[in-house]
């Protein structure tokens, strides 16, 4: 029996060259676009739920409570007890000796702004990824891209994923702490005295094992649902659970095929994550090299804080760049994993086929 994970390279090969060639830039920079919220390879930021505790800082010595300002008004009030008032000799005269801290006070609310706003975006990031799934998707299926349009259609598909990888999550999570507590009261006897070097070299092997088989089933359902499920939602209006359904009756009915295409998927994203570093390195030292050569020359020519503002300024648009092209490289290396995975989809199963049109073009040359 053909193993369909091998013979469909060649075919998602040409249909991302029916896709993305002849070059249109328009069509080249949409998809940079999506590609760059789903991370590449269909991965992306999509467990951000983590970051729900970050800032919980336990009891009241937090951002909100006593002690707020990082404690740094304990510090500041021994150095002002100096013998001599030494501190108050060396500030310029008419500096109130409140100044010192409302300035430090002020840096430590810019960092938690600074905090805050990185976990907002990264939380909008994840968020969004999920519902640009759906715009990668129907973009391969119709071989063009609408990002508004594509968007709008698939808002509830884009809720249904993040909620579903979101209880996804909170799962394995869950399975990971009950196992950690079952080792901890079952082999540890509950005390934590018991935790220790010898203890944990004792349970090492046991950790990894878990970790591992956790680690790849989450990997695999995940991932499953990323390439199979989620075409399955775009071409035939499948809720996730409908998908999965479906998906698993194809999969007892074709163990085989499916995991020959999990053993082909992985040593193609190695293969592309190979290609993608590459080029990602030529892409730093050429960007590296005209905007660093600016910045430094901007320094040097005015020495001053406006030479360092102008230098961060052409620094930063340095790595809006950098960003640009690593968007475009993964471009036609996320085609190519998409339309492989669909392909071999829709041969195990010619009823899932969310693609029957690119497949019979592309067979049909």
């Amino acid at each position: 029996m053909a193993l369909h994970a091998v013979d469909d390279i060649d075919d998602a090969i040409d249909a991302t060259k029916s896709f993305l060639f002849p070059f249109e830039k328009g069509t080249w920079l949409r998809m940079a676009f999506v590609v760059f919220f789903i991370g590449g390879g269909g991965v992306g930021l999509n467990n951000v739920q983590s970051f729900s505790n970050f800032g919980d800082f336990g009891g009241n010595g937090g951002p909100s409570g006593p002690g707020s300002e990082f404690q740094l008004a304990a510090p500041l009030e021994t150095v002002m007890s100096v013998p001599g008032n030494l501190a108050l000799q060396v500030s310029e005269p008419g500096v109130p000796s409140g100044a010192p801290d409302e300035l430090l006070a002020g840096a430590g609310l810019l960092v938690l702004a600074v905090i805050g706003l990185f976990i907002l975006l990264a939380f909008a990031y994840g968020i969004l990824s999920n519902f640009m799934e759906f715009v990668l998707t129907q973009a391969l299926i119709d071989r063009e891209i609408h990002v508004r349009r594509y968007f709008s259609d698939h808002v509830g598909n884009g809720i249904r994923l993040f909620l579903f990888r979101l209880v996804l999550g909170v799962i394995w999570l869950g399975v990971a702490l009950v196992i950690g507590a079952a080792v901890f009261f079952l082999a540890l006897g509950g005390e934590a005295a018991n935790v220790g070097t010898s203890s944990a070299l004792a349970l090492s092997g046991l950790f990894i094992a878990v970790f591992a088989v956790l680690a790849i089933s989450y990997g695999i359902v995940f991932g499953f649902t990323t390439v199979f499920v989620v075409p399955l939602m775009t071409a035939d209006d499948d809720g996730v659970l409908s998908g999965w359904s479906r998906l698993w009756g194809s999969m007892k009915g074709h163990p085989k095929q499916y995991l020959a295409y999990l053993f082909f998927s992985i040593v193609l994203q190695i293969g592309v994550g190979i290609v993608s570093a590459i080029l990602g390195i030529i892409a730093f030292i050429v960007v590296l090299i005209p905007f660093g050569l600016v910045a430094f020359a901007l320094y040097l020519a005015l020495q001053n804080s406006v030479g360092v503002v102008l230098a961060g300024v052409v620094g930063l648009l340095g790595l809006l760049v950098l960003l640009v092209i690593g968007a475009l490289i993964q471009v036609p290396l996320t085609t190519f994993l998409r339309y492989y995975a669909m392909l071999v989809l829709g041969d195990i199963d010619a009823d899932m086929d969310p693609i029957p049109e690119v497949r019979s073009d592309i067979r049909a040359e």
